[in-house]
């Protein structure tokens, strides 16, 4: 999208975001790219390219194809190219299914663009991009644990406080679904372990007592389907007492 004639503030970056609107001063990009990144000439021509392509699209439709097509690097050059306060704006712009950077990064597994966002962002500001929900009421950590994507799981959880993280791993769908339910039922023991070493044991405890859309907490889950080693690790994780509490939580009427 050509820059826009009414944007009358001096535009000192070659990305901003104007009345909803994205805009890119071509030129300006080239050589940002050039000479702050380090980029031959070429590369930043082609860059500038793929993110103009994506730019055309408007806010609404912005992250969906950039998060599935454009490259690791023309996606940080993006971010790299725009005022840090527009940035925000950029990544916690929701299209039209209510999806973020962050959801549509998790969605098509760009663990690499995801730790590049979280670092370019405060605590507060990181913890503020995570909390956004999209039209089911998911939030990014809740598709990252739809893909079993462990790493970027971990990465969020250490992105964020104590509090933050237990805050949001209680966070839930509007079926009642947590991250740790989000978990994929084959296989989710290495998801279940990374959780539980991000909060204290009695938060831990909490989460597992927590249900789920079908009224069932991750240890009635994992017994539904089941999973084995999702059980062991449940049972690694608690001590004697707090396994029988665990044990003792009642089922829904129609398991009974």
């Amino acid at each position: 999208m050509a820059a826009s004639a009414s944007y009358t503030t001096t535009v000192q970056y070659p990305i901003w975001i104007d009345d909803d609107k994205i805009y890119c001063d071509e030129a300006k990009l080239k050589d940002h790219l050039t000479d702050e990144l380090n980029y031959n000439g070429n590369d930043a021509a082609k860059i500038t390219e793929q993110i103009n392509e994506n730019i055309e699209n408007g806010l609404l439709y912005f992250w969906r194809p950039a998060a599935m097509f454009m490259s690791t690097d023309a996606i940080t050059a993006l971010l790299h190219s725009i005022e840090h306060n527009q940035l925000l704006h950029l990544l916690s712009y929701q299209n039209w299914d209510g999806n973020t950077a962050l959801h549509c990064c998790a969605v098509n597994k760009r663990n690499e663009v995801i730790k590049f966002i979280l670092d370019s962002v405060g605590e507060q500001e990181c913890y503020q991009l995570l909390n956004i929900k999209e039209m089911w009421t998911q939030t990014p950590l809740h598709e990252l644990c739809v893909k079993g994507d462990t790493e970027s799981v971990r990465l969020i959880l250490n992105h964020v406080n104590q509090d933050m993280r237990y805050s949001l791993l209680q966070m839930t769908s509007e079926y009642g679904t947590t991250p740790l339910h989000s978990a994929p039922p084959n296989d989710p023991t290495d998801l279940m372990k990374v959780i539980h070493e991000s909060v204290t044991q009695s938060q831990w405890i909490n989460l597992l007592q927590m249900k789920g859309c079908s009224a069932q907490t991750a240890l009635q889950n994992a017994v539904y389907w089941n999973e084995q080693s999702s059980i062991d690790t449940i049972r690694d994780s608690v001590n004697d007492e707090e396994w029988i509490q665990l044990l003792s939580t009642p089922l829904p009427e129609y398991n009974q």
